[in-house]
């Protein structure tokens, strides 16, 4: 339903729920009846509007909240939230953990990881890996002591174990993952003093 902004005479204004644009109607658009419905023009949302009785009527919201875009909308990247550092992340105590570039561009590099929650990606990245096959924010480890996760942050092309592709997957010692052309090793090996 979108919202009624305003009401003057012969005219109502309602406002789309989902891209936010205005649109006047007048007394024709009703022809008599209580509720008028119509496609937006940009967005293509249905929009119901009610013929409020009065001024104070129109200051009312709906009665519920207006429906989920539709499906076909698609998500743009910068729209996610992107996670924070979680409280119960933390780097296992006595580990070294290290991601190995097997096969890409960046292939014979071994990367340490400093930090509990590290991102994989062409740019705007903890590990930058110059493929374009990658996502900018392709893919990101959570490390939870002993246990490490792998998840894919929405990425063009995906994230694979066994050429499987995954949302979120845990990982173990020497599991290869790749990300657009580039395959990766996870190692977790001992600390020695």
């Amino acid at each position: 339903m979108g919202r009624v902004d305003s009401v003057g005479e012969n005219r109502v204004v309602v406002t789309c729920p989902s891209c936010s644009k205005k649109y006047r109607l007048e007394e024709k658009h009703f022809q008599g009846k209580e509720r008028f419905r119509f496609a937006c023009p940009a967005c293509k949302q249905v929009i119901e509007a009610v013929k409020p009785a009065s001024a104070e009527q129109a200051a009312v919201p709906p009665p519920f909240p207006p429906p989920d875009p539709p499906a076909t909308q698609r998500i743009k990247k910068e729209d996610v939230p992107q996670q924070p550092e979680t409280p119960g992340l933390s780097l296992p105590p006595g580990k070294r953990i290290s991601l190995a570039v097997l096969q890409g561009s960046d292939a014979g590099q071994i990367i340490s990881i400093e930090k509990p929650l590290v991102t994989i990606g062409r740019s705007e990245a903890d590990i930058t890996l110059n493929d374009s096959e990658v996502s900018r924010r392709h893919a990101q480890l959570e490390i939870a002591g002993n246990a490490i996760v792998l998840r894919d942050l929405h990425s063009t092309n995906g994230s694979y174990v066994n050429e499987q592709r995954i949302t979120v997957t845990p990982l173990e010692n020497h599991a290869e993952f790749r990300v657009g052309t580039t395959t990766l090793m996870l190692i977790v090996t001992d600390v020695t003093s």
